[in-house]
This record gives structure tokens, C-alpha cells and sequence, in this order.
């Protein structure tokens, strides 16, 4: 490894602050500093006792989520991403089981008939043994059913864990773990050829990438990951990249090569959940819909709730003892019944109630659109949205130090997360 220098078109000072707040020295784990390399005229990042030391290269720790998994989100953050992946009314009908912990298969299973209306029944149940075995949750970009088309023109289902689900699980069977090299990464030129030879075939057909991992005990590993040049992976649409889809192969194949208890699910594919859908409602022809409707009953389209259908209204003869039936004239509707002696027995229609007095609706307000917490780059726009967004009783904004105070650190530097992902842990507490 060797220290990482800015580089005209690729990294500025402003990316190399980025990587200094968000990794830390690959060697002995301290923090990082700026230098200026004379010769070069150029800045660089390295150890901050890199004169002495010489210590090079970074590690990006692992995020309390990638670590802990769920339980490391509180309650209202949970309910947020909840709501924003699958709708109010949904989330309302699945809050039990938002307080994190690990599922049962039947909780799993609920969860995914409401979310995967039209998976075949055997798929739900192995999918929610492999919840309710690694503690994963359908409802957190953990694991997902994905559809495909079968040769018959129907439809079949994979099981694919998300990228985070996958490291939680390698972090509970390898140990903590860091990404080295600012991996992963594109593999370059001399790292191909190194691995795979001069003018292989592997180059000249696929986008290799290259994942560095070091370990909890200092033992490293690394893995390379190919995507065929000419295939386009799903969730293109959302920003998915071929390269994306090599650098997720390429850190599987590093964590596999960490010492450790062997990688359990390698028969199913991981995948980026940042590029991928979760269904939110039963689809309008799903014909278990069709089934209940026809049994006169309906569906709730948020929640997939079963609504039975009330009774029809009786319209009652005090009179005469019967009930009135439902007649159809060229002047319209009207309910009656025959008389014995002949002749009808007429409903009498009910007075309508006085209108009610008309009120004025109030004015709308124009509320303020919420924060995209991505558009945070820097610990300075944290800092900025943190005093706009979070006043106290007097209306004074948060200030950099109780920022920090509530990230449960002292200093910038103790921060592994991004600003954004800072912001949400704040908003999840203070909104």
C-alpha cells in the first residue's frame, strides 16, 4: 500500500478530508492527517504519525449497522425506513414487529405474505427459516424475494440477501473487520495481471474489481470480482452499474478468504439493496384477490388485510311484518311489497336531514420539504442542517458540540460514519 495523493480530475483536498473523517490508518488503527508532499507539490493522507512511523495506506471501520445489524437502529428509525419502503398503512399493520430482535419463522412468514403477495407458499417458508436462522429482517433491506420469468412464461422466485445483511452475518463468523486499499475498488491493470496473467481472457471479457479486507487479529485478505462486460445487471434504472455488481462479487470472495467460520448462504446471490424495490401492495389481479373478492369479501390494498363484506341494509315493513324488495321503474329505484288483497305496499322515503352549514376549509400550509440527507457531504453541512433542522424550546439551533454529544462522541475524527448517515441518526431520535 502506499499513501493516496489527490489527483487532477480524480481526488481533491476536499475528497481527501472525506477519507481522512472516514477511515483510519490501515496499520496501527489511528487517525489520519493531510501532508503536503514537497516534491510532488501534492497532498496526500496518511498516518498522522506517518513521519515517524511511516505508516500507509486506510480502513474504513464498519458501521454500528454493519456490526450489530437491526438492533443497532433505534425504534424510530426502524419505523422510518419502514415507512418509506412500504407506506403508512403498511407499517401501521406490521408494528409489532419493528421493535427489533431476532423473527420467528411465523412472524417472518407474515411478513413476507404481505410483502410477497404472489411467492409460492414453499419459497415464503424456506425464506423464513433463513430469517428466523440468521436474524434477518424482511422489512430492512436484509433479504428479498426477487422475481423472474420461467420458461413457461410464469413467474419463479430467488431468495438474495442485501449487501449490509451479508456483512453482519460475516462480522457474527469472521470478527470485526475493515476495507483496506479504499476498496473495493477497480482493479488495476498490474493487480489483473498479477492474479490472472498477462492478456487473459478474464480482461478482455469481464470489469474485474479488488476487495482488501483486514480482520480483527491483523490477518488480511483479498478477493476480485468479474461482471461480463456486455450484460447489464438488474436496477440499472435505479443507478445499478456493472462495476458495482463486480466490487459486491469481489468483497464476497474477500470476506469467504478471511480466517474464520466458513461463510454460510453461498448458494444466494447478495445484492446492493440501494438498487432495489421492495413490493409495497397485493397487485390488483394476484388471484388469491380475485378468490376473495369473489367470495364477497375484499382486500386492503396497504395492509392485505382481509375486510369481510357487511350485510346488506334490510329495509323493513313494521306494518305489515315483511320485508320491502328492491324494484326498478322508469322513474327510478324504490323498494315495495304485494298487498294480499292486491296492490302494493310502498316504502315512504325518509326525510333528508338539514345540510350541515358549510365550513370554511382551512388554509393550507405549505409545509417544508423534508432533508435528503445525502445532499450532506461534509461535517460542515452536518453541522448547518443540524442548526436549521433541531432548535430547543428557545429556538437556538444545535451546535457542533452537541452534535457530537449526541453521536456519543468528543471529537470529529472518533466518527466513522458519514454526515448523512450521522444526520439520520439524529433525526431518528430528535423528529
Amino acid at each position: 500500500m502506499s499513501p493516496i495523493y489527490e489527483e487532477e480530475g480524480r481526488v481533491n483536498r476536499e475528497d481527501l478530508l472525506l477519507l481522512v473523517r472516514a477511515n483510519k490508518c490501515a496499520v496501527c488503527g489511528a487517525r489520519l492527517d493531510l501532508f503536503r508532499d514537497m516534491q510532488k507539490h501534492l497532498d496526500f493522507i496518511a498516518c498522522t504519525d506517518f513521519y515517524r512511523t511511516k505508516h500507509e495506506g486506510i480502513i474504513r471501520p464498519q458501521t454500528r449497522y454493519e456490526k450489530e445489524g437491526l438492533e443497532s437502529l433505534t425504534i424510530e428509525r426502524r419505523r422510518q425506513i419502514m415507512t418509506q419502503e412500504h407506506g403508512e398503512k403498511k407499517t401501521s399493520a406490521l408494528e409489532k414487529y419493528q421493535g427489533g430482535g431476532q423473527l420467528t419463522k411465523d412472524s417472518a412468514m407474515h411478513i413476507l405474505k404481505l410483502v410477497y403477495p404472489n411467492c409460492p407458499e414453499p419459497q415464503i417458508v424456506r425464506t423464513a427459516i433463513l430469517c428466523q436462522d440468521f436474524g434477518l429482517h424482511p422489512l430492512m433491506k436484509e433479504v428479498y424475494l426477487i422475481p423472474f420469468k420461467n420458461k413457461d412464461g410464469g413467474s419463479d422466485y430467488a431468495t438474495v440477501i442485501g449487501i449490509a445483511a451479508n456483512r453482519k452475518i460475516a462480522s457474527a463468523k469472521k470478527g470485526s473487520f475493515s476495507f483496506m486499499d479504499d476498496s473495493p475498488r477497480a482493479a488495476s491493470h498490474q493487480e489483473i495481471v498479477k492474479q490472472f496473467g498477462d492478456n487473459s481472457l478474464e480482461e478482455k471479457n469481464n470489469l474485474i474489481s479488488i476487495c482488501k479486507l483486514k480482520g480483527e487479529k491483523g490477518n488480511t485478505a483479498t478477493g476480485f470480482g468479474l461482471w461480463p462486460k456486455d450484460k447489464n445487471p438488474q436496477g440499472t434504472d435505479k443507478g445499478n452499474t456493472p462495476r458495482n455488481m463486480a466490487n459486491i462479487r469481489a468483497e464476497r470472495q474477500a470476506l469467504d478468504r478471511l480466517p474464520g467460520e466458513a461463510m454460510p448462504l453461498k448458494d444466494y446471490d447478495v445484492i446492493d439493496e440501494s438498487y432495489t424495490d421492495t413490493p409495497t401492495a397485493i397487485e390488483s389481479h394476484d388471484t388469491a384477490v380475485q378468490a376473495i373478492e369473489a367470495s364477497g369479501s375484499s382486500v386492503d390494498m396497504g395492509t392485505g388485510e382481509i375486510i369481510e363484506q357487511e350485510a346488506p341494509e334490510v329495509h323493513r315493513c313494521e306494518e305489515h311484518g315483511c320485508d320491502f324488495e328492491l324494484k326498478t321503474s322508469r322513474f327510478g329505484q324504490f323498494y315495495s311489497h304485494p298487498l294480499e288483497g292486491g296492490g302494493y305496499c310502498k316504502e315512504k322515503k325518509k326525510a333528508d336531514p338539514a345540510p350541515a352549514a358549510e365550513v370554511e376549509p382551512p388554509a393550507e400550509v405549505e409545509e417544508k420539504p423534508a432533508r435528503d440527507p445525502e445532499t450532506l457531504k461534509t461535517f460542515l453541512d452536518l453541522y448547518k442542517a443540524c442548526s436549521a433542522d433541531f432548535k430547543d424550546a428557545e429556538g437556538k439551533g444545535m451546535q457542533p458540540p452537541q452534535v457530537l454529544a449526541e453521536l456519543g462522541v468528543s471529537r470529529e475524527d472518533e466518527l466513522s460514519d458519514t454526515p448523512a448517515d450521522c444526520y439520520r441518526k439524529i433525526a431518528a431520535v430528535r423528529q
